[in-house]
């Protein structure tokens, strides 16, 4: 294992010795933060939180505001029981937080090699890992600049700036500039639309800062509803350079059991592309596909991928349990997605012992028309125009199984109240089923991660996660039966990784 560069040993050494605080400071719960979200799923299942969970990043204010609300309208007994232990979390994290309004944030690690499958979980990117950021947050602003090296053999972008924002709140609108982890989807293991599996892509975004109900009587029946519109700068080397990536989603909670979310993004513009007024509007009303629209050979405006996924949550017998599915589609002359893909999942909480666990079953096809329509191989997450793909640096934006594969995976997740938190999961997966790569790399750019052949494979995930020296380690090992075969060269079977968080306030 390859670890930091001298001038990072010599950073950590010099701020070993100040003060910690184990939660970051962001006016939001990061995508993957695995532990916040497990007590803020069970929250919303038990009844104890109303609002939105199917988007994340998820404001610190609107959380609080949620339970709030959810405590208002019950009885001295309901509010008793949703003291608890996910309450008291969701408390003890928003008030460190709180307290860290200005500090740094030091990030080392490694692993044998660059991890291949992602979850919902913070994990080392490659096989070194060394970030500095220093951010400042006051009531109705927050900045962080996060100053990033890593070392590997895939992508050869040493020095980064991921994770690095400027945001800001006005009216009951959060507006932002930068470069944020995003997980659009209630998957645990994989999101069909946008996950942490790629590198966070830099752009501007809006959204609401507290998901209110529509006053309207008309509108009432929405409830609570979040929406995030997203416009994002894909990298130079790919096939169509500078391609724009452009993305909406609106999630709404018309029963406090039931959310429901609808998602569009696209790829647009970009080198020798038309980005005029004419394309951009082709684009909005879903008049991009050149074979039934009447376009022009090459003037297709974009690519594109849309779909719905819900979540309803129950407590039969007072143990939370959650129902959840996605499904994501290309996008047609009309704008009304087909040849869709699928995810299904179900997961429960269990309070058993000194901490809490969840178990989830996760089933994921993501070959086109998968669903209801005819099977389509090298189509989802592809096009013919935009040749990488739905790619950012090589990894897919969305899935961490890639396209035309078929996963089940069962996970298990320990929490134990001393923050220390145990992830298993076990996948059986089918990848890239026919065996072809239709991706194209650039000259220069990062090779797409995804196996060059169709591959059977049994896969073991072990996350861990506890404090030390004042920060964080995260430990991931992983084993597959079988060795994947990649763009860039044969993975080894197994990987191990850890990466050592630490905050630093004054």
């Amino acid at each position: 294992m390859r670890l930091s560069s001298s001038p990072i040993q010599w950073l950590g050494a010099l701020v070993i010795g100040l003060s910690a605080s184990s939660h970051a400071a962001t006016p939001w719960v990061q995508a993957g933060d695995l532990t916040a979200r497990h007590h803020i799923e069970a929250l919303q299942s038990q009844g104890c939180l109303k609002g939105i969970t199917l988007t994340w990043p998820i404001s610190w204010a609107a959380l609080m505001q949620g339970y709030r609300v959810a405590l208002a309208g019950q009885s001295p007994d309901q509010v008793s029981q949703c003291k608890n232990q996910h309450s008291a979390y969701l408390q003890k994290a928003l008030e460190q937080t709180r307290k860290a309004s200005t500090g740094a944030q030091l990030t080392l690690g490694g692993a044998t090699q660059e991890p291949l499958y992602t979850s919902f979980s913070s994990q080392v990117e490659d096989e070194a890992t060394s970030q500095i950021a220093l951010y400042s947050m006051g009531e109705h602003w927050a900045a962080n600049l996060a100053i990033g090296y890593v070392d590997g053999e895939r992508d050869d972008t040493r020095l980064r700036f991921d994770d690095t924002y400027l945001a800001g709140i006005v009216g009951n609108w959060q507006l932002g500039v930068g470069a944020i982890d995003r997980w659009w989807g209630p998957g645990w293991q994989s999101s069909l639309a946008l996950s942490n599996n790629a590198r966070p892509v830099p752009g501007l975004w809006m959204s609401r800062h507290m998901p209110l109900a529509p006053e309207s009587r008309w509108l009432g029946w929405i409830g609570p509803w979040d929406l995030q519109v997203i416009a994002g700068q894909l990298e130079n080397d790919r096939a169509v350079p500078q391609a724009l990536l452009l993305g909406a989603r609106f999630v709404f909670n018309p029963l406090d059991s039931l959310q429901i979310g609808m998602t569009r993004l696209a790829q647009w513009g970009g080198e020798g592309r038309p980005q005029d007024l004419d394309a951009f509007l082709n684009a909005v009303i879903g008049r991009d596909n050149g074979q039934t629209s009447g376009l022009k050979e090459g003037r297709d405006p974009s690519n594109q991928i849309a779909g719905f996924d819900f979540r309803l949550s129950l407590t039969p017998g007072d143990m939370p349990v959650g129902l959840y599915g996605q499904f994501m589609g290309e996008d047609e002359a009309g704008g009304l997605p087909s040849k869709f893909s699928s995810l299904a999942g179900l997961d429960m909480v269990t309070d058993f012992g000194q901490g809490s666990q969840r178990f989830f079953l996760e089933a994921t096809e993501t070959v086109a028309g998968s669903w209801i329509s005819d099977r389509r191989l090298n189509t989802a997450y592809e096009h013919g125009t935009y040749r990488s793909g739905f790619r950012h640096y090589g990894r897919n934006m969305a899935t961490t199984w890639e396209g035309d594969a078929r996963a089940v995976t069962i996970g298990l997740q320990q929490y134990f109240r001393n923050d220390v938190t145990i992830g298993l999961n076990l996948s059986r997966a089918t990848l890239n089923q026919g065996g072809i790569i239709r991706a194209v790399t650039a000259e220069d750019g990062a090779a797409t991660l995804q196996s060059v052949e169709e591959k059977k494979i049994s896969l073991a995930e072990l996350r861990i996660q506890h404090p030390v020296l004042g920060g964080q380690l995260d430990w991931l090992f992983s084993a597959s039966d079988k060795a994947v075969v990649t763009t860039l060269e044969k993975n080894d079977r197994w990987t191990a990784g850890l990466q050592w968080t630490r905050k630093f306030e004054w």
